[in-house]
Formats: structure tokens, C-alpha cells, sequence
């Protein structure tokens, strides 16, 4: 057996026994990235509105919502379409729609919109904030030689969000279940995520917040599992309390 080699096996045998994956895929919201617990679009719709001057009620919100949902099945196709376009004029006509529904000046539309953006995805959003552990838990990873991707229940602006934090480029792979039309905890897309990032189920550890969507649907796919629950004062496998304690979570997985 040529020296080379049998260094190379050894290696690949160390952390198969240890169980260090080669990927590690995360999800968004509540792994990553925190929501408001009493966020919904009727009420980001009100804020949005309020923000340029416009006095829209609770009610006006509910009905947005519901506007929203009614529109449902196109919004995915949109959502399946990948086109930038398309994505910006649903939103349009769907404003526009509400102003006038509501009583309010259409003419104040492309405030509206900006106003959504600013609150949305600017440096002050309303909706997102990047918990303090990611970057450092991705730096970590890095220097281990792991790679990332994220594979997520969400629409296709999960890509605007991670870019705005400045971590997008971090990951191999990002996956945004209403653009693929499967959602977790479907083992799909989890094994569509791996195969696009080039690994094996086995060499791939996934972290979420969700014990079905997350933990069930990714053994499911045949990867290994942890849960995060910040609320907790310490790591209880399999549940880690700060994405701080994932690589020595690694020990757990068997």
C-alpha cells in the first residue's frame, strides 16, 4: 500500500469514526436569522404604509393579508420562476390593489414599495436580525475545512436576506423550498441540497429549530441531526443552545 494512500485512508477513517461531517447544512429563520414571534405580512404592510405617512388600520392589515392569500398559487409559481421581474410585479399589483381597496392615494405606490425594502431588508429591518453566533460558528467551520449550505422553508427572498447580512457567498448551496416547490420536512430538499454541494448524506450534519421539519425530515434524508434552542443554559443532546457548541456537538453524532 503506497504511503500516500494509507495516509489518506487513515485520514478518511479518523473522521468517519468521529463522525466530522464535510458539510453542514443550516436552516434560516430561528437557526440563523430571528423573526418577530407576531410578524405577518398584513402587519409589515401596515408598518410599511405608516412609515411614508399613510394612516392604514389593523383592519386595512387583515385585509391585505387576506389579499395575500388569496393570491397564493400565483405567488408560487412566481416564487418557481426565479425571475426578478415577476417577483417585483406581483408585489406591485398587489399593492396597488390594497391602496385602492383601502382608500389610499395610489400615487404614493413607489414610496410604499421603497418604504418595504428599507424596513424589509435595510441596515434597520424590522424583520431580520442575524444572531451574534452565525459569523463566528461560520468562521469556525472554515477553519475545519467544513462547508455550508442552507436549506430552508422560505420564499425566494431568502436570498436577498443572507446577502444583506453579508454572509450569502459562505454557502455552497442555498435552497428556499417555495423556489424548489417541495418543502422540509419532505427528504427532497435535503437530498437535492447535498447532491448540488457534491456530498454524501453521511458527510452531512443539518442544524435547525423545528424537531419535524428539521430533526425528522433530515434523518429522513439519511443526514445527522441537531436542534438549537437558545433558551436553553447549556447543550442537551441533541439540542445546542448557540451555534457556539456545534463543533463539539460533532462528539454526539453516531
Amino acid at each position: 500500500m503506497p504511503y500516500s494512500w494509507r495516509v489518506s485512508y487513515c485520514i478518511e477513517y479518523l473522521n468517519y469514526s468521529t463522525m466530522i461531517p464535510k458539510l453542514v447544512t443550516f436552516d434560516c429563520a430561528e437557526t440563523m436569522v430571528r423573526v418577530p414571534d407576531n410578524w405577518s405580512i398584513g402587519t409589515f404592510a401596515v408598518d410599511c404604509a405608516r412609515h411614508i405617512g399613510l394612516k392604514p388600520s389593523q383592519e386595512d392589515g387583515l385585509l391585505y393579508l387576506s389579499m395575500y392569500r388569496a393570491k397564493l398559487p400565483e405567488f408560487v409559481e412566481v416564487n418557481r420562476s426565479r425571475d426578478a421581474g415577476q417577483q417585483q410585479m406581483f408585489w406591485s399589483r398587489l399593492a396597488l390593489e390594497w391602496l385602492k381597496a383601502t382608500g389610499q392615494p395610489i400615487g404614493t405606490l413607489g414610496a410604499l414599495q421603497l418604504a418595504a425594502d428599507e424596513l424589509g431588508f435595510g441596515p434597520d429591518s424590522i424583520l431580520f436580525k442575524l444572531y451574534d453566533d452565525v459569523v463566528p460558528c461560520l468562521n469556525r467551520l472554515d477553519s475545519m475545512g467544513i462547508k455550508a449550505a442552507v436549506v430552508s422553508n422560505w420564499d425566494y427572498s431568502l436570498h436577498r436576506v443572507l446577502k444583506m447580512f453579508g454572509i450569502y457567498e459562505r454557502f455552497v448551496v442555498v435552497k428556499a423550498s417555495l423556489e424548489e416547490g417541495i418543502e422540509k420536512p419532505d427528504p427532497r430538499l435535503f437530498e437535492m441540497t447535498i447532491a448540488e454541494a457534491g456530498f454524501a448524506s453521511w458527510e452531512t450534519v443539518h442544524v435547525g429549530d423545528d424537531r419535524v421539519d428539521d430533526f425528522e425530515g433530515a434523518e429522513a434524508a439519511g443526514l445527522k441531526a441537531l436542534l438549537i434552542d437558545r433558551s436553553l443554559i447549556g447543550p442537551v443532546r441533541p439540542f445546542i443552545h448557540s451555534l457556539a457548541d456545534l463543533p463539539e456537538a460533532f462528539d454526539w453524532i453516531d
